[in-house]
């Protein structure tokens, strides 16, 4: 929890728009008591493996997550995956290769992208080790 309220701390001085912290379902009552209790905007999204990823940070910001639906971090487009990594504050120059790569391996591999494809397929890349996924 110290990631979390280190987080926080740096949303609540401008360092940071969006921030992710990944949780276990016992302690995302504890992490939603504190977002509410300091007027910051939140989202939850359920992870396979039982964990919860909270997004938190400026409403805009919440509100783009928000409108990428469900689908997990490897299945969104590259253009959400770049917005996502940008608005976390990743280097934006690793975050313009790591697009390219993913736009390149879509178009190649995987055809025409889209994070609505039920069916989609997860882009993998060498460099996933840093990846959202």
């Amino acid at each position: 929890m110290d990631v979390f309220y280190h987080l926080l701390y740096e949303h609540s001085r401008g360092l940071r728009d969006l921030a992710l912290y990944t949780v276990s379902e016992e302690q995302r009552g504890l992490v939603e008591a504190e977002l509410i209790h300091e007027g910051v905007s939140y989202l939850f999204r359920r992870l396979e493996d039982g964990r919860v990823n909270v997004y938190f940070g400026h409403s805009a910001c919440v509100d783009v997550v928000r409108s990428f639906g469900e689908c997990p971090h490897c299945r969104l487009t590259p253009e959400q995956d770049f917005m996502l990594g940008i608005m976390l504050g990743y280097d934006r120059t690793r975050q313009c290769e790591r697009y390219l790569g993913r736009r390149k391996q879509c178009l190649e591999v995987l055809g025409p992208c889209s994070s609505l494809d039920p069916g989609a397929t997860c882009i993998r890349e060498p460099d996933d080790e840093h990846a959202l996924n």
